[in-house]
């Protein structure tokens, strides 16, 4: 199939940012998933390194699109990048729509020609990235694959791309469901052990209210610890005394 055709410089300027609403919604997914900020992850890698052997880039990345960053979770072909800005262009204009952005020459989109990746020392000449879209379609992010020089791609390609962007999302879902089940075994073990303690202080409040009320109720003995007659046999104390 024919590859995509470049963006026009006469063509509609994506925003760097959703409406408000929108976002504050798509933030609040970002959390729910808990993912930025983690380790690297196995799953995650392999998807990045697979879309830049697929596609034959030199770059290729797993994104979490924060309020004000754009996060790696995986990345391949770019070593000690943990973050960039937001900048608009690339995976700030990626989280924009529901397809797979395609950008053959970033120095004729108007957007993407200002974005740092392109005017930076990385020279980033060709972008493609597919949104991560939630089920309640929420874009978290984007895989994404970067070229130093300009290329085309298909259409084909673009929803292989697509699928990786899916994969992601079933890594993502499978990862809350872990952590949703540990959060629930350590709630569990948290009020075993709360209960537990209630009931030891329980037992020891139980022991000594009753050893105060024993002390309260009980008469107390006589001096020396025994009454008359103490130290007689049974027999002679309950047997009467006979008059002299």
């Amino acid at each position: 199939m024919s590859g995509l055709p470049a963006a026009s410089p006469d063509g509609p300027r994506l925003r760097p940012v959703p409406p408000a609403d929108a976002e504050a919604a798509r933030m609040k997914a970002v959390r729910r998933y808990d993912i930025l900020d983690t380790p690297p992850d196995g799953a995650f890698d392999r998807v990045a390194a697979m879309a830049a052997r697929l596609f034959d880039v030199p770059v290729a990345s797993v994104t979490i699109v924060d309020a004000d960053r754009i996060w790696f979770k995986a990345i391949h072909g770019l070593e000690g990048v943990a973050q960039i800005g937001r900048d608009p262009g690339l995976c700030g204009s990626a989280i924009l729509r529901d397809d797979t952005l395609v950008i053959p020459d970033t120095l004729t989109d108007p957007a993407a020609c200002t974005n740092p990746l392109v005017t930076g020392p990385l020279g980033v000449r060709f972008y493609a990235g597919a949104p991560i879209i939630t089920s309640d379609g929420h874009r978290l992010g984007t895989v994404n694959i970067l070229d130093t020089k300009p290329r085309l791609i298909t259409e084909a390609d673009t929803e292989t791309l697509a699928d990786l962007a899916a994969m992601v999302l079933d890594a993502m879902e499978l990862r809350l469901s872990g952590l949703r089940l540990l959060r629930q075994e350590q709630e569990r073990r948290k009020a075993q052990e709360e209960a537990r303690a209630q009931a030891e202080r329980d037992t020891e409040a139980i022991t000594a209210f009753a050893t105060t009320l024993q002390r309260t109720l009980l008469p107390p003995r006589p001096a020396g610890g025994a009454g008359a007659g103490a130290g007689l046999p049974l027999p002679d104390r309950l047997a009467p005394r006979r008059r002299r």
